[in-house]
């Protein structure tokens, strides 16, 4: 199977996309990636294209064309360890007057069990 080629990525506050080089434009709630829906701005604009998939090196997240043409989603548990990493990496930070949330309200407020 061929599966198109990805040549641009569009981000927004609750759609992601990706338009193919064979001309398709392809978009899914950002809701079905919830380490996506959850990052900031700048983490969601750092991706990296691949032929057929988009890697975001901040969040340790891919998304491939198959994957979002046949309506996958992320699983639980990859939402769960972004939101532990989210966790750590705050926690460092948090000297610096950076907020943060315990990995307990994280799973709250992402849905996550």
């Amino acid at each position: 199977m061929n599966v198109a080629e990805i040549e641009k990525v569009h981000v927004t506050q609750d759609r992601l996309g990706f338009e193919l080089k064979d001309g398709r434009l392809i978009s899914v709630p950002l809701a079905f990636y919830p380490t996506l829906q959850h990052a900031s701005e700048a983490e969601r604009l750092n991706y990296e294209i691949f032929p057929c998939s988009v890697h975001w090196p901040d969040l340790d997240c891919d998304i491939g064309v198959e994957g979002m043409l046949c309506g996958a989603r992320e699983l639980p548990v990859y939402a769960e360890r972004s939101a532990e990493l989210r966790e750590r990496r705050d926690s460092k930070s948090k000297d610096a007057g950076a907020s943060t949330m315990t990995l307990a309200e994280a799973k709250k407020r992402y849905g996550i069990p």
